[in-house]
């Protein structure tokens, strides 16, 4: 569940036991972050009591698995913040008051300003990211960041691939400069993009610039990126062309420019760790579960079954106006599926972890 195939080769095989062996035995603090916008745009939309109104919203994948890594850590002795921007707070909030966890580990990144056509919202240039810079900086130094050992993305989306950026990255043999050039348009470096090749940072908070900073922390810290999809925090880890190739079929479905499109979502952002599921959801679900285990610690996921997931899904959405990201309505689904379909690989998850 943590690879996925491309080429004849599997993305991402054995991370999950690498980030969970790392969790469980140099865990102190996490920072946790996730939220992914959708219902961008005059085509998509929230039909909001009725009335035909259209608003932006977090969807149904990435807060679940981030609070349910929460309060598992939270079990073990572990301190969790929980990061995200004024579109997932909501939820965040909303499920810590489900499962009592606090509304204080809750922290929401600002965006640049309140115009989202500015060119402050609109692109990842330094220039343009002093707002958040400062804030990073602050929540490093001064705010709940000061103490964390490890910082994990769950479903977050991160700006795209540049050219230096496809250079840097490691790989055998010579980076594929010439197809992404040709594919791959100036307008869409940098930027965060949707599973559709819209762009979406304008309505997306600068919180990869906390990977970005980690590695220049004075004291160790570590990350961990959960993804499904190429264009979450963390797949920078993986080249460009593998991802372009893995998402050409999945967007594509056969059809011509699939790749393209792949290619120009492809997200730039590398982590320690990468993990890759169906849904991340799932990863982290399952990235909780090996950690207290490895911990000796099974009994810290006593409260954990199918309905208790069910329940917090179901509050997410009527509460805070979560969204299924594939279908953007105000169901209880995850990506397309049905909650008995999408609960079965949870069970699974328990019961294979139980058997370790």
């Amino acid at each position: 569940m943590a690879s996925h195939r491309e080429g004849g080769r599997q993305i991402g095989i054995g991370q999950l036991r690498l980030a969970a062996e790392h969790l469980a035995d140099q865990a102190t603090c996490v920072a946790i972050v996730t939220g992914f916008v959708v219902n961008i745009g005059v085509d998509v939309g929230v039909d909001v009591g009725g009335r035909g109104e259209q608003t932006p919203a977090a969807e149904t994948d990435g807060p679940p698995g981030a609070l349910y890594l929460a309060r598992a850590m939270l079990a073990l002795g572990i301190d969790v913040t929980l990061v995200s921007d004024e579109y997932g707070t909501p939820l965040l909030e909303a499920g810590c008051d489900h499962w009592q966890l606090g509304r204080e580990r809750v922290c929401c990144m600002p965006f640049e300003n309140d115009q989202p056509a500015s060119s402050a919202r609109q692109t990842n240039h330094t220039e343009h990211s002093a707002r958040s810079d400062a804030w990073v900086e602050w929540f490093y130094d001064e705010g709940p960041g000061r103490s964390v050992s490890h910082v994990i993305a769950i479903e977050r989306v991160g700006p795209s691939h540049t050219p230096q950026t496809l250079a840097a990255q490691s790989r055998d043999g010579a980076a594929p400069r010439a197809q992404f050039e040709d594919e791959v348009p100036a307008a869409s470096h940098n930027v965060c993009h949707n599973m559709r090749g819209d762009s979406i940072n304008a309505h997306t908070a600068k919180t990869h610039r906390l990977f970005e900073a980690a590695g220049h922390q004075t004291r160790p810290l570590s990350t961990i990126g959960i993804g499904d999809g190429g264009n979450e925090i963390g797949l920078g880890s993986v080249p460009w062309e593998q991802i372009r190739a893995a998402l050409g079929r999945k967007i594509g479905e056969g059809e011509v420019g699939g790749g393209e499109v792949g290619g120009r979502i492809a997200c730039r952002i590398a982590t320690d760790f990468t993990l890759l599921a169906g849904v991340s959801n799932w990863a982290a679900y399952a990235l909780a579960q090996a950690v207290c285990r490895l911990r000796g610690k099974p009994d810290a996921l006593r409260w954990s079954d199918a309905q208790t997931q069910q329940q917090l899904i179901e509050t997410l959405v009527a509460e805070a106006g979560a969204v299924d990201g594939v279908t953007r309505r105000s169901d209880v689904t995850v990506d397309g599926l049905a909650m008995d379909e999408y609960l079965r690989v949870f069970s699974d998850i328990a019961r294979v972890a139980a058997m370790r």
